[in-house]
């Protein structure tokens, strides 16, 4: 559980150099921006190919399909509850975009691929891999189009907030997810000199992603510490207990309708990375796209902060 901890806290260690380099004005003004673009465009992508391909065979991929259409439903029902909230809290439109994609997805892969593992060993991590395929892919399309919509105002207003961009969807992160799966599915592997190219490219994806957050955040704290808001309460409450709820509500009604049977350490894994912190690539986005960089930033901070204290506490009942 100490080593749980102790991979937290290294996010923060990196939060630190970036919150340190801004605040003391230690690199270029346009640093974010670079920064930003590079994981957007290069490093996820990069990291989503490699990851899928190298841990997923044809089989796991036949076998997780209700897994990753439960899972699924439950992240646009997570979805479509982040939408109707922001509409009663009447947050303004940037800021609802950021809102929704920070309730609905979670950072499955830095801090859940590390806590998985500790509690529950190397046999829970396939399970944790069907989250993170799931989590991946919806994140690249839904959260990035729902963001890219709302930086969009030109087109909005041309449309009546109805445009529609199979560009904006296809992202770089998704297509990366796709050529992923693709590879998985019919059992193929990359060159050796592409691959290891990959893995370098993703390798730098958490550690850019979280000097951006710490940037934002040293940009908050210069204009002073402000209190924690409604809307932030909501969306904590969102990831350390609604979503856990409704993973363990919807595989227990199933599994008592006959329809999936899925119970033990899989669903043990499902609950606890349903239960993990805001996506830090939300924070990326929405540096790159122009739309509440530091608020994102305050969300998937805060939440890792939260996070300290939540996942003991589930891997203790959980185990």
């Amino acid at each position: 559980m100490l080593n749980g901890i102790i991979s937290v806290c290294t996010v923060f260690v990196i939060l630190a150099v970036g919150f340190i380099f801004t605040n003391r004005s230690l690199w270029p003004d346009n640093t974010n921006k670079v920064f930003s673009t590079t994981v957007v465009r290069i490093a996820a992508p990069s990291l989503a190919i490699v990851s899928i391909e190298n841990r997923f065979t044809p089989e796991m991929l036949q076998a997780a399909v209700w897994n990753l259409l439960i899972i699924a439903a439950t992240i646009f029902l997570m979805h479509g509850i982040g939408i109707l909230l922001a509409r009663l809290m009447r947050l303004p439109h940037k800021k609802k975009a950021v809102f929704i994609t920070t309730f609905t997805f979670n950072n499955t892969m830095f801090i859940g691929l590390p806590i998985n593992r500790i509690v529950f060993g190397h046999d829970g991590l396939p399970y944790l891999f069907t989250f993170y395929l799931v989590t991946i892919v919806m994140f690249w399309s839904l959260g990035a189009y729902t963001l890219a919509k709302a930086a969009d105002t030109g087109e909005r207003a041309n449309a009546g907030g109805r445009a529609f961009s199979w560009k904006k969807v296809f992202s770089p992160g998704l297509i990366g997810c796709l050529i992923g799966c693709a590879l998985a599915a019919f059992g193929l592997h990359l060159p050796t000199i592409l691959e290891t190219s990959l893995e370098y490219l993703g390798d730098i994806c958490v550690p850019l992603s979280l000097l951006v957050i710490g940037s934002n955040l040293a940009k908050t704290f210069s204009r002073g510490l402000q209190r924690i808001t409604a809307d932030q309460i909501v969306i904590m409450f969102g990831k350390f207990v609604l979503h856990p709820l409704i993973i363990w509500g919807a595989f227990s009604l199933l599994g008592h309708l006959g329809l999936v049977a899925v119970s033990g350490l899989p669903l043990k894994v499902f609950i606890l990375t349903a239960a993990l912190p805001c996506h830090a690539q939300t924070a990326i986005l929405s540096e790159y796209y122009d739309l509440e960089g530091e608020y994102a930033s305050n969300l998937v901070s805060l939440s890792t902060l939260i996070s300290l204290v939540t996942i003991p506490i589930y891997a203790s009942i959980l185990l």
